[in-house]
């Protein structure tokens, strides 16, 4: 427990230097000072305060939400499925919630926040539902090996269709950012939507810990302790379509956040859950506020989106992980 803490507390001190450090850099820079002046007394005159206000600190913001709500899946994914591959960017669920958006974006040429929620939501709850039902069915089994064929096989499929989508109904210019990974367009009335339903949910995930604990003991121990593990995973996933769903619609299907994050932390604390999901959380969402901050600072005043700055680090962890497991 005290080596619990000590993580924690350096993670919540590298959230805080990251986060500031993410209001002041960018193509217009802004000094503390003025960060503090505009926190104490806003100025609407002031072009720095506008920018704080409206561009950079929704952006640090939803980096962190769509980090945390990422790399927490991942967690929970790995858990339910004793998989460490596990994944929502490897086995789908993030590429099915783009599906979902797509047709939002068909149905509703001026989409709100609520209809894009939504319809991700659903994406992501129709691509966990065709997983399951792979595993189940095709043989494939629940091996990391297996559920990762078939992850990437439904990955395929719905990006296929977003693809599809997008040119049969001339979307590219809609989606296109959502597609690289990118929180420059996120909007206070799209966070002021997403934020009570993750909180619930982040809420909800940590309470899953000891849940998630029990399951790796097997279904029969799990029966034997007066549980039942199938509504143990029935809950899980139903947080996994939650926060994917939540994620895809605000910044698009982002991989490997999910993958990284719970391995690193299972590496540092072990493997209680009840530790794992809460330094997951800040993890998650402390590394997506820092490769934004990457993709700003690369080549200004151009932006590199954070999709494409995590999958530089995230194909050679997948390798590496793969050739140690020897899966």
């Amino acid at each position: 427990m005290k080596r619990f803490t000590w993580f924690l507390l350096f993670a919540c001190f590298l959230f805080v230097i990251i986060f500031f450090f993410s209001l002041t850099q960018g193509a217009a820079d802004i000094p503390l000072q003025t960060i503090k002046d505009a926190c104490v007394d806003f100025d609407y005159q002031n072009q720095l305060h506008q920018v704080l206000r409206n561009i950079r600190l929704p952006r640090v913001l939803a980096s962190f939400l769509v980090g945390s709500c990422f790399a927490v899946t991942g967690a929970i994914m790995q858990g339910i499925t004793k998989n460490p591959l596990a994944d929502g960017g490897l086995l789908g669920v993030n590429s099915g919630a783009a599906v979902g958006l797509a047709i939002a974006f068909i149905l509703f040429p001026t989409i709100q926040p609520s209809q894009a929620a939504l319809f991700s939501f659903l994406g992501a709850f129709v691509a966990t539902v065709c997983l399951f039902l792979l595993t189940k069915y095709a043989r494939v089994g629940m091996s990391p090996t297996g559920l990762i064929l078939a992850g990437v096989a439904l990955s395929s499929f719905f990006s296929a269709i977003s693809q599809t989508l997008s040119l049969q109904f001339d979307l590219n210019q809609d989606l296109v950012f959502w597609f690289i990974g990118g929180v420059a367009n996120v909007t206070w009335a799209q966070l002021r939507f997403v934020a009570p339903i993750y909180v619930l949910a982040i809420i909800l995930t940590l309470g899953m810990g000891k849940s998630l604990n029990l399951l790796s003991l097997g279904d029969d121990t799990v029966i034997a302790l007066g549980k039942h593990p199938h509504g143990i995973r029935g809950v899980a996933l139903l947080l996994v379509v939650v926060l994917a769903g939540m994620a895809v619609s605000l910044v698009g299907p982002v991989s490997f956040i999910g993958l990284m994050v719970p391995h690193v932390t299972r590496g540092l604390i072990g493997k209680n859950y009840q530790l794992i999901l809460p330094l997951t959380i800040i993890g998650g969402g402390t590394l997506v506020m820092a490769a934004d901050l990457v993709g700003r600072l690369i080549n200004p005043p151009f932006e590199t989106p954070f999709g494409v700055i995590l999958a530089l680090i995230g194909v050679p962890f997948l390798l590496v992980k793969i050739r140690r497991e020897q899966l």
